[in-house]
This record gives C-alpha cells, sequence and structure tokens, in this order.
C-alpha cells in the first residue's frame, strides 16, 4: 500500500500543531518563510485526487524537516494513514469521482422497445424496495423519459393525452408550466 496522506481529520491536526510551531519560532524571532501548506481536507479533500493529496502531504513534509519539526509528523498512527494500491490520478469532477466516465459518455445503443418494457416490469416490482415500502405504497413509476429509451414512452404517453386517457400530462403535481417528474431543471412544457 502507497501512502496518499493522512486522513482528513488527522491532517488537520498534525496542520494545527505545524501552524502553532511556526507561530511561536515567530515569537522568539526565527520565524522563517510561508506558513505550512494548507492541507486538503474538506472541500479540498472532494475536489482533489491521491496524487494531488500526496503532493500537498509532500510539501507539508518538507516544510516541517526544512524546520527541523519532523518529529510533529513521526506521531501520526497506521489507523490515521490514507493509503492506497495505486493513486488515482485523474481530474475529480463536481461530485468527487472522475471528469470523463467511460460508461457515462461513450456511445450505447438505443434498447428496442422489449428491453424496456422488461426493464420497467422490474423497476415496478422492485419498487418499493427502491424507494422503501412507505413511499413505495404511495408512488409507482410511470416509465422512462430517456431519450435511450428511444422515446417510446413519452410518444406513447403524448398520444394517450391526445386521446383523453391519463397520461404524462394529467399528472397534477404541477408547477408552472412544468411537471415534478420532468424534475427541477427541466424546461420541456406540458403538451396535450
Amino acid at each position: 500500500m502507497k501512502l496518499v496522506c493522512p486522513l482528513p481529520a488527522s491532517w488537520a491536526a498534525v496542520y494545527t500543531v505545524l501552524t502553532r510551531a511556526w507561530e511561536e519560532s515567530g515569537r522568539e524571532g526565527g520565524r522563517e518563510g510561508p506558513p505550512p501548506p494548507v492541507p486538503l481536507i474538506l472541500a479540498g479533500w472532494i475536489a482533489t485526487n491521491d496524487l494531488e493529496k500526496a503532493q500537498r502531504w509532500q510539501e507539508t513534509v518538507t516544510w516541517a524537516r526544512d524546520r527541523d519539526l519532523e518529529r510533529i509528523l513521526a506521531d501520526l498512527r497506521e489507523q490515521d494513514k490514507y493509503c492506497v494500491e495505486e493513486f488515482t490520478t485523474y481530474e475529480v469532477g463536481p461530485f468527487g469521482g472522475p471528469m470523463y466516465l467511460t460508461w457515462n459518455f461513450d456511445a450505447k445503443p438505443v434498447p428496442d422497445a422489449r428491453s424496456v418494457q422488461m426493464a420497467m416490469a422490474i423497476l415496478l416490482k422492485e419498487w418499493p424496495t427502491i424507494v422503501g415500502w412507505d413511499l413505495g405504497r404511495m408512488t409507482k413509476p410511470l416509465g422512462f423519459t430517456a431519450r435511450r429509451s428511444g422515446g417510446w414512452w413519452s410518444r406513447r404517453m403524448r398520444s394517450k393525452c391526445r386521446h383523453g386517457e391519463a397520461g404524462i400530462a394529467s399528472l397534477p403535481a404541477r408547477i408552472g408550466e412544468h411537471s415534478l417528474a420532468d424534475g427541477p431543471q427541466s424546461t420541456k412544457r406540458f403538451r396535450r
């Protein structure tokens, strides 16, 4: 296992001790250079990969060594260390994962109508276990609306709406011109 850096709580504690030592050396007239490198914790932890964390930790180790403060780093226990088999090196996205996910960006075939119907049947059957029993008794999925489903569901629902049957346009939950089923950032309007 390769050491990346201390875990966030331990890294924060090390930073606090190093900062205090740096401040005290200033009171004695010996403070030199900048304060210790800021640890990549909280948002810094989420927004960086393992390689970036390891580089910042190495900057901290070098900073402490240059000021004869390595003894502070020696107090780290094994359970306080973040270790991995291989460093992640990808650019970190807004949700903490890689910016580029091959499963999310590579072209995928559009499923045929039978595959979509089978997936819908499974979804309906498993719905209470997916959303919880209380919510599962009160709700049910209406269908897949993504373009990957071939659009058959939304075409079918629009057709039913035109012929007076219940469909997406007759859902009672409306916010302005939008359906709750369309999602909070949708700009699709109801069609009747």
